[in-house]
């Protein structure tokens, strides 16, 4: 009985890893971020190489701000329509 307990535990911990996978991101998605960051101000073709690194950081901020905001939103119109339902 211990072995077999052994056994199931050591079968679990080998196939954990298998089911944890991360999806990646698709061509859209990447085309999508990149016209977000690009009307955020980032545009890598005139990147410069001193700067480029904080250029894109402050893009990413102005995005993540913009996601919450709208994020925001539509909970706010989600609450109001549920509201009207009842």
């Amino acid at each position: 009985m211990k072995s077999a307990l052994r056994l199931l535990v050591a079968a679990l911990a080998v196939s954990g890893p298998l089911f944890a996978h991360a999806q990646g991101l698709t061509r859209e998605q990447v085309r999508e971020d990149m016209i977000r960051y690009e009307a955020a101000g980032f545009n890598p073709a005139r990147a410069n190489p001193r700067t480029w690194v904080d250029d894109a950081q402050a893009a990413s901020v102005r995005v993540m701000a913009a996601h919450d905001a709208d994020g925001r939103t539509h909970l706010a119109d989600r609450g109001a329509a549920a509201a009207r339902c009842d």
